[in-house]
């Protein structure tokens, strides 16, 4: 069914849309990137799927990619012949955990054991256009191609095509989507439409204007997104739509609309738009349009606006390919912080280092301290300002680091500094000055390392420097000392780091190097805490309290909790932190909890039970580490947190990290030298005596899978859990006989662990010796066996070690031979891999050159190469000359063990001590020679030796097929040329016959004017006639003429006969637009038989007035479409007549004509015809002819 009109309501929804739309810009959804820097083999990331064991797939357009949140694994049609093609277009998943592949040149699938086959339709048809794959519950797994539907036929054992598949939906494709087990959503070129595989017909279908994505909403609304902008949502029962969203973004200060390239629905429900140069555009639950873009200054942000694919995992996990930036991965579940993380001034310095402190300064403005400077930022414009305090130093003047800045009554801002003591900035007149201070009085208030300023309660201003502590009145100014203070005087000379006042008349004081006191008011006493008490270390970074009574404590090393009856939790590293160092931390009122800053992440602590939550790049913080002390919390409560590049901020109780549930499988078993790929459980049974094996296995986090605790052990044969972080791969060997079965699991917190969705059982097979009725009967011999088996078996796999790296390295080169390719690509790949390979350091293919008797350098891997397929310093060797020389002279291989000691060694690029050559030989004769060295004497062996003969002899046969190919297809190009200039010949010899017969025909009509003495009528005719064998002579000896000029000939033509008929017909010729005639050649005198024949056949013989139009329209670039219609009698009248000239001129000229098309079509393989249709009119009486002609542009 087909549904159309639009409703009222729905048109203002659409402006509001408009409106709103691409004003929204989020800070919360932050992506990692994977580009070809990171090993994807290319940055156009065309399809994306996540399989059942969380794996990513990437299709791009050179090649096919795997990511485990690790690394990226390529797969490439040069090492996997079954793979259809590089050009991935679409990549699915299905229930078996088998990747369907689609491309230009026909589709694969890689099966559970990941090995690709290649599809197949029908009996042999492996070339064919796969748009896309997808599962149903009635058929399996669909192919969707150029040719059709098809399905796999179990029972016949091949690929069938869905016949009935209806007409809507094989339209040009755009792509498709699945609704449920058994629909498929169709976007075709005007038509969005479900297919229902399990009745076989269309449930839904509704025409737009130029749809290029839609997908399933809910089980009655389906969302479809438009080239021009627009996505809509539509009801599938009704087909009415139930909202519009126009995207528009600003392009030079103009809203223009977005073009859209998919539409998708998030696991939330909101609907994800891929545009083609605005980014990822999110439409929320309520309507809400968030623009996601690439951001230069944001490692977060899309890694390019011009997005292709976007794929919605069931985790939250949201997927962008890019056409030119490769993958994003984010989580749409997240609520991350925002970071700042360059700072602007209105000039354009920008400032990117490490930041110091930073305070509150209201109206969304805040002073931030850094390396240099002193800022203050706007966080609502996001503009900055620098303030630099300069002096003087040993190494000259230069900026001073501020290092702490707490704001005083009055607005004024006191400032601690690295090297300058103390100084008072006023906002107002933007001015540092020196707090006035007597140096004398201590060593506390004369040192110039300030690392603390801190409001008391009392009214005053704490101090803390790099010599003790002391005290500031903020209105006078006046310092008061504590160096002969009763209690306080111990901090003399000691490194006051952090001061923190609590709730119960406390000051907390943190040192250097000293540890934690604790300075009581009411009773004057003060208290040490150092690591002999249990703090994990005595530089102490932060201290803050919550209203419980406890006090916090971050150090170097960990971090402690102090209850309010003096009891000490500690917290290290190996307790529940990421790292050592705790930088800073703060507490949020509201929830009761903690945030330390554990150098490249935040834990959210729960001081009740100890439990903790880590926020990390995920989550939006910097990846570059925090800052000591450099945080601060507003009024309202929001955090600011200082790194070594930027702030982050953001409200602790919006901040929401859902990193991608970890998906453990165990993916690859390496057992005695083979690999097998697994997606599933696997068993294998091994032998005693072999039974070296590795296990593999990944924990996939999308967004990247860092700092995963991994347990492991090989049950039956383990008792313990092997731990680590990122290790993700067990050996084993020599594992005794019996059952194993191999357990792993993985944690982010190595509190809560995920097991793996698949398990590896062995069987190690007992060995002769170890069965009962061996060991009875070998009792007596086993003391003189056993040193003869233990020596055996070390040599059998010794050999069989040599034997399989002997036999992989052939097949690797025999494999990358097979391929058809020149003899230079051939040799450079033997070059390069002959190192990559087979360990050697340089490898140079010399050819022969048989008419100089001189080998030539062809190919070369190592220093002589330094960039791709070019050799440096070029040399050549005659033969006979040198090892190389002489290898190709006797056509024997040679090993030299020490080049030193060999007269005929060559120095080419570097002198070195060990050099291989072997000949290249076919039927005898030597071809020419691979050489190879090595820095190490005695390198080469007689492995190496059997290697390269094996990959010389190759190399010959691929040389020998390569050359006579070569000379064969020169063979058939000088066919092909004799064959065209015979067809130019032919061509020739018509033109020739026509020219004659137009100027009898012409010559006959002047001379019927001559006849009836109409001397005005003659003298016009003879002018036009002279015009037109003008153009008739210039066009004589050129097979094809400029279409004006035929048009001109075609025109004097017509105008001769009108005069002649007493201008008995009308005419008109009309050229379309698109149509340049002065750069367009055809063949000469095409069209004119074809005239000629419509107004002798047609409008002679009509009683009234006739009319003939011509019609030049241009059908494509290289042909146009030439249309003759006239209003004449018709043919059957004609035939009627029988007229003895109708039957000549037809057969001298239009038969002329269809020969010329026809040689056109034979050797220019163009597609030339005629077609004369006779048209009629009511009562089926004739009313003319009209001949379509096709004719090729030259």
């Amino acid at each position: 069914m087909t549904y159309s009109g639009l409703p009222y309501w729905l048109i203002s929804l659409c402006c509001v849309c408009m409106l709103c739309a691409g004003h929204t810009h989020a800070q919360s959804f932050l992506f990692s990137k994977l580009t070809a820097s990171h090993g994807l083999s290319d940055n156009n990331a065309r399809a994306l799927v996540i399989d059942n064991n969380g794996f990513l797939w990437i299709g791009t357009s050179q090649g096919l990619n795997k990511y485990d949140g690790y690394n990226v694994n390529t797969y490439l049609k040069e090492h996997n012949p079954d793979l259809a093609s590089d050009m991935i277009l679409d990549v699915k998943c299905d229930k078996l955990n088998r990747i369907w592949i689609g491309t230009p040149e026909g589709a694969s699938w890689l099966d559970q054991r990941r090995i690709f086959r290649r599809v197949i339709l029908g009996d042999s048809i492996k070339q064919f256009h796969c748009f896309s794959t997808f599962e149903t519950a009635i058929y399996g797994n669909i192919i969707n191609t150029n040719r059709g539907q098809f399905y796999y036929d179990s029972t016949l054992n091949k690929w069938r095509e869905l016949s009935w598949i209806p007409a809507p939906v094989r339209r040009p494709f755009m792509d498709s989507e699945r609704f449920n087990d058994d629909r498929i959503i169709f976007c075709v070129d005007s038509l969005v439409a479900i297919l229902d595989y399990r009745q076989q017909n269309l449930v839904f279908q509704r025409r737009f204007e130029h749809p290029v994505s839609a997908c399933r909403l809910n089980e009655t609304q389906i969302v479809v997104g438009l080239q021009t902008g627009k996505v809509i949502i539509v009801d599938i029962i009704t087909g009415r739509e139930i909202k519009t969203f126009e995207l528009k973004h600003n392009l030079n200060g103009k809203l223009i609309n977005t073009n859209l390239s998919e539409v998708r629905r998030a696991s939330n429900g909101d609907i994800l738009v891929a545009t083609d140069f605005n980014g990822l555009v999110v439409i929320d639950q309520n309507g809400k349009i968030t623009e996601h873009t690439h951001d230069p200054l944001d490692a977060h942000s899309l890694s390019s606006n011009y997005t292709y694919r976007v794929l919605s995992g069931n985790k939250g996990e949201v997927i962008v390919g890019t056409y030119t930036s490769g993958a994003n991965m984010g989580n749409i579940l997240n609520k991350s912080a925002g970071f700042t993380r360059v700072f602007k001034d209105k000039d354009g310095n920008l400032f990117d280092n490490f930041l110091t402190d930073i305070a509150a300064g209201g109206n969304e403005v805040y002073w931030i301290g850094a390396l240099d400077r002193l800022i203050k930022w706007n966080r609502t414009t996001n503009e900055s300002k620098f303030f630099t305090y300069y002096a003087k130093t040993e190494g000259g003047i230069r900026p001073i680091e501020i290092r702490t800045i707490s704001p005083q009554p009055g607005g004024k801002l006191f400032i601690g500094t690295m090297g300058q003591g103390p100084l008072i900035f006023d906002p107002r007149r933007e001015k540092f000055t020196k707090l006035p201070r007597d140096t004398s009085i201590s060593r506390a208030v004369k040192s110039n390392f300030v690392y603390e300023i801190s409001k008391s309660r009392k009214g005053f201003t704490w101090v803390g420097s790099d010599g003790g502590l002391y005290s500031v009145d903020p209105v006078t100014l006046q310092i008061t000392s504590y160096a002969t203070h009763p209690v306080l005087k111990t901090l003399e000379n000691k490194k006051v780091l952090r001061l923190y006042e609590s709730a119960d008349n406390k000051l907390w004081i943190g040192t250097g190097a000293n540890g934690l006191y604790v300075y009581d008011y009411t009773i004057n006493s003060l208290i040490n805490y150092t690591t002999i008490n249990g703090l994990p270390s005595n530089t102490v970074n932060a201290i803050a309290g919550d209203k419980t009574g406890r006090i916090f404590v971050s150090t170097q090393t960990g971090f402690t909790v102090i209850s309010a009856d003096n009891q000490m939790r500690h917290y290290t590293y190996n307790n529940g932190l990421r790292y050592y160092n705790c930088q800073d931390l703060m507490t949020d009122n509201t929830s009761g909890t903690v945030w330390i800053a554990n150098t490249k992440c935040l834990i959210k602590f729960s001081p009740g039970d100890g439990s903790m939550q880590y926020f990390e790049e995920n989550a939006g913080l910097s990846i570059e580490g925090f800052r000591v002390g450099s945080s601060t919390k507003t009024a309202d409560g929001e955090f600011f947190w200082g790194s070594r590049s930027g702030v982050n901020y953001f409200y602790p109780n919006e901040l929401i990290s859902i990193p991608s549930q970890l998906t453990l499988s165990i993916y690859n078993v390496l057992a005695n030298g083979r690999t097998n790929m697994i997606t599933s459980d696997y068993s294998s049974e091994l032998p005693y005596m072999s039974n070296d094996i590795s296990i593999q296995f990944s924990a996939i986090n999308l967004y990247g899978s860092r700092n995963v605790y991994y347990q492991y052990k090989l049950d039956g044969y383990e008792k313990d859990w092997h731990t680590a972080i990122d290790i993700r791969e067990a050996h084993y060997t020599s594992l005794p006989t019996g059952q194993f079965t191999f357990q792993v699991r993985a944690s982010l917190d190595g509190i809560n662990w995920v097991n793996s969705n698949n398990s590896v059982h062995l069987r190690i097979i007992p060995p002769l010796w170890q069965r009962w009725w061996f060991i009875v009967g070998s009792i007596f011999l086993l003391i003189g066996s056993l040193y003869w088996l233990f020596a055996n078996r070390n040599r059998k796999i010794r050999e069989q070690k040599e034997a399989l790296e002997t036999e992989q390295a052939i097949n690797y080169f025999a494999t990358h031979m097979y391929a058809d390719q020149t003899v230079d690509a051939i040799l450079w790949e033997v070059a390069r891999n002959c190192i990559a390979r087979l360990g050697f350091e340089d490898c140079v293919i010399y050819l022969l050159d048989e008419e100089r008797s001189v080998l030539v350098q062809k190919a070369a891997h190592g220093p002589k190469s330094p960039a791709l397929n070019q050799i440096e310093n070029l040399i050549e060797i005659p033969v006979g000359k040198g090892i190389v020389g002489s290898v190709a002279a006797t056509g024997t291989a040679e090993i030299i063990g020490d080049t030193t000691k060999e007269p005929r060694y060559i120095v080419d690029d570097a002198f070195r001590y060990s050099e291989i050559a072997v000949p290249i030989i076919s039927d005898g004769k030597v071809l020419g020679v691979i050489d190879c060295e090595h820095s190490k004497k005695q390198f080469f062996t007689q492995k190496h030796l059997s290697i390269l003969n094996t990959i010389a002899s190759l190399c010959a046969n691929k040389i020998v097929r390569t050359r006579a190919e070569e000379e064969k297809e020169r063979a058939q190009a000088i066919l092909m040329d004799t064959q065209q200039k015979m067809a130019e010949i032919e061509m020739q010899a018509l033109r020739a016959q026509m020219n004659p017969h137009f100027i009898f025909n012409c010559l006959n009509s002047i001379n019927r004017y001559i006849v009836k003495s109409d001397q005005a009528t003659a003298s016009l005719y003879l002018t036009r006639f002279a015009k037109l064998i003008r153009l008739i002579l210039d066009n004589s000896n050129n097979k094809n003429v400029i279409l004006s000029n035929e048009l001109e000939a075609l025109r004097l033509y017509i105008e001769m006969e009108a005069l002649r008929f007493d201008k008995k017909f009308t005419y008109g010729i009309t050229v379309h637009e698109s149509v340049n005639t002065d750069s367009i050649e055809v063949p000469p005198l095409i069209i004119q038989p074809y005239v000629e024949n419509a107004i002798w056949h047609g409008l002679l013989h009509k009683e009234e007035e006739g009319h003939l139009a011509i019609t030049v329209t241009m059908l494509s670039e290289n042909m146009i479409q030439c249309v003759i219609e006239d209003n004449g009698i018709g043919r059957d009248k004609a035939r009627e007549l029988k007229s003895k000239s109708a039957i000549t001129r037809k057969s001298l000229g239009m038969k002329l004509t269809e020969n010329r098309l026809s040689l056109l079509n034979k050797y220019a393989e163009l597609t030339a015809s005629v077609d004369i249709i006779d048209l009629t009119g009511k009562e089926a009486s004739s009313e003319g002819t009209r001949v379509i002609l096709t004719i090729p542009v030259l």
